[in-house]
Order: structure tokens, then sequence, then C-alpha cells
């Protein structure tokens, strides 16, 4: 059930990204009638990019600042398994230190999704158990508000794919763990 929420997150993600924006960066939108201002009515404002909107977004807080690279994995200064803007973010969370690890041991496993060698059975597998602790972490973490520790996991998932080619990998990732099993976890699952 997870393998599918995070296949279809995956793929609104990479509409989202493809769909809402030009060639240019700029929002898609029907041309309009143009209508001649007068020196009484004042001119709308030009509307803003799709880029300047997430950039206002950004800045006020209501996204994170993200790494929007071509590269799949992104810069991760200190080695410790996760974007540096990731775990900025998780940081600044208004949540529990022991939230804090459950939420970087779940952004630890998505990125390691996109770096995986795919032709390798084993690493695939071993991947796919690290997710199935990692979900049940933030269920035991969050508890006895576990759906709080859901949709954090399902936001991490969400900008961990940030753009065209996290996402064309994550949506690769799941192609290739298709029709593979994983043993269900059971209590505290953390790593730390």
């Amino acid at each position: 059930m997870r393998t599918i929420q995070k296949t279809l997150c995956a793929i609104m993600l990479l509409c989202t990204l493809t769909a809402c924006s030009g060639t240019d960066g700029s929002a898609q939108s029907p041309a309009s009638p143009t209508t001649p201002s007068t020196p009484s009515t004042p001119a709308p404002p030009a509307a803003l990019t799709m880029k300047e909107q997430i950039k206002a977004l950004e800045d006020s807080g209501k996204l994170p600042k993200l790494d929007r690279s071509t590269s799949i994995a992104g810069l991760d200064t200190n080695n410790n398994g996760i974007r540096d803007d990731i775990d900025a973010w998780i940081a600044a969370l208004p949540i529990t230190d022991v939230q804090k690890k459950a939420a970087l041991q779940d952004a630890r496993v998505q990125q390691a999704t996109l770096l995986v060698d795919l032709t390798n059975k084993s690493e695939l597998k071993r991947i796919g158990n690290l997710i199935a602790r990692s979900v049940q972490c933030m269920y035991f973490s969050f508890t006895p508000d576990y759906q709080q520790g859901f949709d954090l996991g399902s936001q991490i998932e969400a900008i961990t794919a940030n753009t065209k080619e996290r996402a064309m990998q994550y949506l690769a990732y799941n192609r290739a763990r298709s029709g593979s099993v994983t043993s269900s976890v059971t209590g505290n699952t953390c790593d730390q």
C-alpha cells in the first residue's frame, strides 16, 4: 500500500512540475483579452511566474527552500545520507528530538531509493526493508498522533523527489521494486 501511495505521490509531483510551468518556467494560463487601463483604474500587477511563486512561498516559510539542481543526489556535505536542504528543514520543524530522529531516518531511506543500483535485487530488497522500518519508526515516534508521522513521511517523500530528474528516478525505483514482498515489522524500529 505504501509503495502505491509513493508512486502516486511521485506521479502527482512530476505532473505538477511538468504541467504547471512552461519551458521558460512561467505559469501557463489561457489567453485573456486585455482591457485598456484608464488613469482612474490602475493596471493589475503582472502575474508571477511559477518560479517566482515558489520563491515567494519559500521566502515566507510556507515551503522549505529546496535544492532544485539536476543532480539526483543533491548536496550532502556532512555525508549523513540526507540532502542538506532536507536535513535543515527537518532540524527546523517544531517536533520533539525523538520525532526529528525518526524523520531523519525516513529522509535517509527516501534518499537511498534515489541512489540504489536498480539492477541489484538484494540492495533493492534491503532498501525495501529499511522503508518498512522507517514507516514503523515514524508510527512509533508520533504515537498517539501517528497520522502526523505518516503525513510527515509523505512530505519527506515528496520533497526528496522534488525535481523532474529525482521524480523519474523515484518512479524507476518503484518499477524495479514492483511485485516484490517486504516483511512486516513491529515494535520500535528506530535506528537511534
